[in-house]
């Protein structure tokens, strides 16, 4: 079955210390307690870490509606940008072990009723992973005011990867696709939102310092990996360490919390869901 479970994490930007040097963190199958700030406590370690199967080539697909902000194709640079800059990781022993691709846009209304972003049957597992941007409301009851979400649905036994989407909320907020962004005014570039909203996707959870991608605020201008991004996702997804038993069925700040199919021989039929938040 799926169980829909959420954390908020969003945490006053001036109010934050700088961490340790080594800050990656992992979404784990335990939520951590709410609210939790992995600045101060450190990364939140229960549970097993969320990771795609190994070797796996995932794809993701934007809403063809894309929004009134940003074009179907301004959208579509930038979000191949954002994966990119994971991709293009290389680590000790070879490139990254898992790569995220462009499928294609999907309709609106097949965007509008993913499993990720809807309630649907318990047992079905989405090959969808979809990037939408939420123009006529954000849907989410959340008092932090965020700029995007994604939402990573797993095998709580396995922590397996099942799916993940993200939303954007432009209803709430201005987005851009300039670069640098616009100084002065709430205007958020697209690309650094993204680009964080990635590591989420990846099974990347915030970070303990203030200098990396990962870290909870929206840092405008910012969508180059630091060396802490870097240590994280090649402990994730290391070089050539490819598992038996797996098979991919081809069809996803200045502070904000902000966020294919993969069958596997002994994957749990047991899920749970994630939704990681960044906030202005």
């Amino acid at each position: 079955m799926r169980i829909p479970l959420a954390a908020a994490i969003g945490l006053a930007f001036l109010l934050l210390p700088a961490g340790p040097a080594r800050a990656f963190c992992r979404t784990t199958t335990v939520h951590e307690p709410v609210p939790y700030n992995p600045v101060t406590s450190g990364c939140w370690t229960q549970g097993t870490p969320l990771a795609w199967p190994a070797g796996a080539h995932v794809p993701y697909s934007l809403s063809s509606a894309a929004s009134d902000q940003v074009s179907l194709a301004d959208a579509t640079t930038v979000v191949d940008l954002a994966f990119q800059a994971w991709n293009d990781t290389t680590c000790p022993g070879g490139p990254v072990d898992v790569q995220a691709y462009d499928n294609g846009p999907v309709s609106a209304d097949a965007a509008a009723n993913d499993c990720g972003l809807v309630q649907c049957d318990p047992t079905i597992h989405d090959p969808l992973h979809v990037i939408v941007f939420d123009d006529l409301a954000w849907p989410h009851n959340d008092p932090n005011n965020t700029l995007a979400l994604t939402t990573v649905t797993y095998g709580v036994d396995t922590g397996t990867i099942f799916d993940a989407d993200m939303e954007i909320n432009t209803a709430q907020q201005k987005i851009t696709v300039q670069e640098p962004p616009p100084q002065g005014g709430d205007v958020y570039d697209l690309r650094s939102i993204l680009t964080h909203e990635a590591g989420h996707f990846l099974g990347m959870a915030h970070a303990t310092s203030d200098t990396p991608i990962m870290f909870a605020q929206y840092q405008p201008g910012v969508f180059t990996l630091t060396q802490d991004d870097v240590d994280g996702v090649c402990t994730i997804y290391p070089p050539q360490q490819h598992k038996s038993g797996c098979a991919l069925a081809v069809a996803g700040s200045q502070g904000s919390s902000l966020w294919a199919v993969a069958a596997c021989v002994g994957l749990s039929a047991l899920a749970g869901a994630r939704r990681r938040r960044r906030r202005p």
